[in-house]
């Protein structure tokens, strides 16, 4: 069950929750996965929308790692019973720690215990952490667990990790530190049809909210809309220079063996393995030689 997001102050009072996990969880990597399930009873996890970053400062904003949709997957995957997302607006940023704890009893009247990670930071200009939760919940009877950071490779789990680990194309360290494959998802848009024409056709991506790794083709696995299976594909994500001059990037997919309408569905693209860089070719058959090439390679990848 997805709550919100709304404002904090609007949200109706939900009891039963007797546990809350709170954090951005953007990515939902370890060290996220380790403070909720610190929380052993019926507990929820009370996220941000937007990052808060892109409200204190836009230019400093980090690319999302995780949309909303799939924190509330991998959330319920690890036992929430709900996931709560909280609108991050500027009326938010003036709480108080004391008036941001004061409004979580209030929508959680049952509440007995919170789980934040150790660094997490609270209320007007951060003047809340971890200790002051602590001495804020102890007057309302709640207890707080604050969960040490999850340290892989002698450091601690990040979402920075994650997103240096993405922009360098080193996808089994991402996966290690997210405990899964890293994942994208876009809606399916009409584009000039000039795979098909070549004898690959691709479904074009719109709305992906996500970061991307640089550009380049790549092998990845794709899945449709709900459906557990996944495809095989060849992806491109660039600035197509053999046809077009501009800057504009796109992303496109080619799923192996396909046959159907992909418009308008969801994908989600995961297991990213890097082929080669985008580079201008002469003509078509050039590049059609070179992705028949992309394709071979991706099936060899793939099947293993």
């Amino acid at each position: 069950m997805l709550i919100g997001p709304e404002p904090l102050t609007q949200l109706a009072p939900h009891p039963g929750i007797t546990g809350l996990a709170i954090g951005v969880f953007d990515g939902v990597h370890l060290g996220h996965q380790a403070v909720v399930r610190s929380l052993r009873e019926s507990c929820a996890a009370l996220t941000f929308e937007p990052h808060p970053l892109a409200v204190i400062a836009p230019d400093r904003a980090p690319p999302r790692l995780t949309t909303l949709g799939q924190k509330l997957v991998l959330l319920r995957q690890l036992g929430t019973v709900a996931v709560v997302a909280v609108k991050f607006d500027d009326a938010l940023r003036q709480f108080t720690p004391a008036q941001f704890v004061d409004e979580i009893a209030r929508v959680f009247p049952d509440l007995r215990h919170i789980a934040i990670g150790q660094n997490w930071s609270f209320g007007r200009n951060r003047e809340g952490n971890a200790a002051r939760l602590a001495e804020l919940a102890e007057a309302r009877r709640f207890t707080v667990n604050i969960i040490p950071p999850v340290e892989l490779d002698g450091a601690p789990v990040s979402s920075t990790r994650v997103r240096a680990a993405i922009l360098a194309r080193r996808f089994a360290d991402a996966a290690r530190l997210l405990g899964r494959s890293y994942a994208v998802t876009g809606a399916v848009i009409h584009g000039d049809d000039r795979g098909r024409l070549l004898g690959f056709p691709t479904a074009n991506l719109a709305n992906v909210e996500q970061l991307l790794p640089p550009r380049g083709v790549y092998a990845a696995r794709v899945r449709i809309g709900d459906n557990s299976a996944t495809h095989s594909a060849v992806l491109n994500f660039g600035r197509r220079p053999t046809f077009t001059s501009d800057s504009t990037d796109s992303l496109e997919v080619h799923l192996l063996d396909f046959h159907g309408n992909l418009y308008g569905q969801t994908l989600e693209i995961s297991n990213f393995t890097f082929l080669r860089d985008e580079k201008i070719f002469p003509g078509p058959e050039t590049l059609k030689a070179q992705i028949a090439e992309d394709v071979a390679k991706a099936r060899v990848i793939l099947a293993r």
